[in-house]
């Protein structure tokens, strides 16, 4: 990632994060989620309530790959209402689809069903293409999760209309795959209704109509980091149609296809649990009821671990069948039982979140204007809180909040950071010597100074007393040595008899660079040391 990042300019967020898609596309969430995060810290830094939100979004589409579905559902809401702020109606749609995708798995199919619903009225407003064929594709996933077959059906298919009328058929495999595989979670819950393999000629004619190996790729724009999921789909849909078929080679030669996949991506474990679903259903068809029951017990576990909703319900789902097929009538029973009580505490989760939820649309919804007026007062008194009233350069809190953004981002980008420390000599005596109205002259005439030499990107501070610091955004060691000599001539050379006779203010400079692992801390301990073996060697 530090190879690629390296090559894009200081500053480019609108390349970062489509570097970020990119690397989600082709299955690399770790490099989504660390540009996302770069790319957010200098949005909150910089107070860009846009550029933030689009980051939350790619960090949450990241944080869902690897399976962190909670964390994904409360970035993907903050940016929907970042997006709502700022007027961006395509961000917010996209976002709710994320939204909804992640309350979908998280078993909270009313809110899912509820947020895919807005994203399809926003999606609405826009001209017809990929934005509302992504809101109705989540739409069908909310609908097949609630076991709402039809509707959901009517959902995919749609969406594949709206792409295929706009000729993004690469595409249409993201509404495909998931219509496929709501086929066969009816198909399942038929079987489990009704103790018979239901007729699997519509799975079939729907498996038929693409092949994601060939027509699926990385630069499909609604994929949104599913291709790596759309593959291992595939081989599952394949090895369950050909498992219940009693074709059981060659689903085993699927099931084994699904865990390559799920070897190459351990931290994605939607893989896995796919692989262990269609294990369990090979095991079974092969009345390896041992094997069949440590599958399904392995599955639930994983689920319940990575709360996917929807998995453990069909675990253990599975797990009832298995045993009621070898007569075990008890513990059968059992797994319903442990089944109904996790949606009991799922619903009172539910019941418990909705006083989050109406607060959060009710936040949405408020009018524009007075948002506005609200956000400027904040930003009134967060200025107040962040600048030294003295100087008018930020305080050290400020600078405790910025530089870490400046820090991780330069790191990303392969131009480390540098820090200068600045302290002015003997200040105690010009306080002494002069008065304290002096020193306070003389410490606004350094912040002057440093404003002076700063270039856009660099951040001045006054850290406490006669202490600055500041942060080279985009410098070389040469720049920042440079710049540092600049401001020692320039104190050393203004006039302070102006301020008062006899005046002469003199300062020391130390200054580090970032290495890996540095925390801002770190990184200006570094740079208080070297000013002061300054000192000494003046002194």
């Amino acid at each position: 990632m530090e190879n690629i990042v390296q090559e894009l300019p200081g500053g480019d967020f609108d390349a970062l994060l489509e570097e970020a898609r990119a690397r989600l596309r082709e299955g690399d969430a770790v490099a989504c989620q660390a540009l996302a995060k770069s790319v957010l810290a200098a949005a909150r830094a910089q107070q860009d309530v846009h550029l933030e939100a689009r980051a939350l979004l790619c960090l949450a589409n990241g944080d869902r790959m690897v399976s962190h579905f909670r964390r994904a559902n409360e970035s993907s809401q903050r940016a929907a209402t970042l997006f709502q702020l700022v007027g961006d109606v395509s961000g917010e749609s996209e976002a709710l689809t994320t939204v909804s995708h992640t309350f979908s798995v998280l078993g909270r199919n009313e809110e899912a069903v509820e947020s895919a619903l807005l994203s399809r009225h926003l999606s609405g407003l826009l001209p017809a293409g990929p934005a509302l064929a992504l809101s109705y594709n989540y739409l069908g996933v909310a609908y097949a999760h609630g076991c709402s077959f039809d509707r959901a059906d009517e959902a995919f298919t749609t969406a594949i209309q709206i792409l295929e009328r706009q000729e993004l058929s690469s595409d249409t495999v993201l509404p495909w795959l998931n219509q496929c595989h709501a086929e066969v979670f009816r198909l399942f819950c038929q079987r489990y209704y009704t103790g018979q393999l239901p007729d699997l000629e519509r799975l079939h004619a729907l498996r038929t109509v693409h092949n994601p190996q060939e027509d699926a790729n990385p630069s499909a724009r609604i994929l949104q980091g599913a291709y790596v999921v759309s593959q291992a789909l595939w081989a599952l849909l394949s090895g369950i149609e050909n498992c219940w078929r009693g074709q059981l080679d060659e689903a085993q030669a699927d099931v084994e296809i699904c865990a390559a996949w799920a070897a190459r991506h351990p931290w994605n474990h939607s893989l896995t649990l796919l692989e262990l679903w269609l294990r369990a259903e090979i095991a079974w068809a092969r009345k390896d009821w041992i094997s069949a029951e440590q599958r399904t017990r392995k599955m639930i576990e994983m689920a319940v671990e990575a709360e996917h909703e929807p998995m453990v319900a069909l675990g253990h789902l599975l797990a009832s069948q298995i045993l009621a097929e070898q007569g075990h009538d008890k513990q059968s029973g059992d797994e319903l039982k442990a089944l109904r009580l996790r949606e009991q505490s799922l619903h009172v989760e539910a019941l418990k979140s909705r006083e989050k939820v109406v607060a959060w649309q009710l936040k949405v919804r408020k009018n524009h204007e007075e948002l506005q007026r609200m956000e400027l007062t904040s930003k009134t008194l967060e200025k107040l809180s962040f600048e030294d009233p003295l100087t008018g350069l930020a305080n050290r809190r400020r600078f405790m909040e910025i530089a870490p953004g400046m820090l991780s981002q330069g790191l990303a980008l392969g131009r480390p950071l540098f820090v200068a420390l600045i302290d002015i000599d003997q200040f105690k005596r010009v306080n002494d010597r002069f008065s304290h109205q002096v020193g306070d002259q003389v410490l606004q005439c350094i912040a002057q100074i440093l404003r002076s030499h700063l270039r856009e990107g660099d951040m001045p501070a006054r850290l406490a007393g006669d202490e600055f610091v500041l942060a080279f955004g985009h410098a070389d060691a040469l720049d920042a040595a440079q710049v540092c000599e600049r401001i020692r001539a320039a104190v050393k050379n203004f006039d302070w008899a102006s301020i008062q006779n006899g005046l002469q203010v003199t300062i020391s400079v130390g200054f580090a660079q970032a290495q890996a692992g540095d925390s801002i801390e770190r990184l200006t301990h570094r740079a208080d040391l070297a000013m002061y073996s300054e000192k000494q060697d003046a002194g």
